[in-house]
């Protein structure tokens, strides 16, 4: 891995998440590590539309492309997925989950996603910041759906939740998450200085929590004594032992999680499948769609 390190910071310009990353980059400068930030607030950032411009053409064969061509979101993913850096996010939780500038970003990597297959090796690392005004009860989607976007490409060394920090500044009343973002910004480049496969997650973990993005929201899908983590699908046993909530994760899944090479070869050969039925049924769908388009009353300003 190189020695710089970029930051994406996705809140308010000299925000908390902004000034929290820069308390990051500042431990990481400690090792001699170069650092950038990428504001994406003062950026255009659009949404994507979900025209499926990028899943037709990797079903046909061709480069994915995104059909937005008039924003910086191209820029901001080519910098951070394509540059040989280490990678840092923070972003603020408004309710519940990250804001829409993170949301937004992150839809629109997929055809970055689908391009190298070394982006799926996770060849680099991360630390994610999010930061949250209110009490933890209003920011458990934080990481989590942070981890949606970063367990893609990077392998995660540490992140850390903030709350309580709403107004600008505010994090400045709370010396101990200025304290735990340099310590971030120093795990992350302490781990740019090793080996890939030596650097481990060091980071804080939350009671049983996934082994693959750390995070501890869990998908009960039936009556069994099962548990799936929605990122990345990793799934694991649930036992009670000695008055404590134990989870035996299953191996197989923690090495082939949701967004490993496999697991991402897996659900594209589904996407092929259903691009190739739709269009072998393109005939009668048209038709229906011409009706539902002449169909409600649509309401504008």
């Amino acid at each position: 891995m190189g020695r710089k390190i970029i930051g994406l910071s996705c809140g308010r310009i000299n925000g908390n998440s902004e000034i929290l990353l820069k308390e990051a980059l500042k431990g990481a400068e400690e090792f001699g590590f170069e650092t950038e930030i990428i504001r994406a607030m003062e950026l255009r950032v659009k949404p994507c539309k979900g025209c499926e411009t990028c899943t037709l053409l990797m079903a046909q064969g061709k480069e994915p492309k995104c059909a937005i061509s008039d924003d910086d979101v191209p820029w901001i993913l080519e910098k951070i997925l394509m540059t040989d850096a280490g990678f840092i996010l923070a972003f603020p939780v408004y309710h519940l989950r990250p804001n829409a500038y993170l949301e937004c970003i992150h839809e629109r990597m997929l055809p970055f996603v689908f391009g190298p297959r070394e982006l799926l090796e996770k060849n680099k690392v991360a630390g994610v910041i999010s930061v949250g005004g209110g009490e933890p009860e209003w920011t458990p989607l934080g990481l989590m759906a942070a981890n949606i976007f970063v367990q893609h490409c990077w392998k995660l060394v540490d992140q850390m939740q903030v709350n309580f920090c709403g107004r600008p500044g505010a994090v400045f009343l709370h010396p101990e998450y200025l304290e735990r973002a340099r310590r971030l910004g120093r795990n992350v480049a302490q781990a740019m200085m090793k080996p890939l496969e030596e650097v481990k997650f060091v980071g804080e973990e939350q009671g049983p929590s996934c082994p693959v993005c750390h995070c501890n929201v869990f998908k009960v899908p039936s009556v069994k004594a099962e548990v799936f983590c929605p990122v990345c699908w990793t799934r694991g046993k649930v036992e009670v032992r000695g008055g404590e909530f134990v989870i035996n994760w299953d191996q197989e899944t923690v090495n082939t999680p949701r967004f490993s090479p496999q697991g991402v070869a897996t659900h594209l050969e589904l996407i092929k499948s259903l691009q190739k039925q739709y269009y072998e049924n393109y005939e009668k769908v048209k038709e229906k769609i011409e009706e539902y388009k002449k169909y409600g009353n649509i309401l504008k300003p």
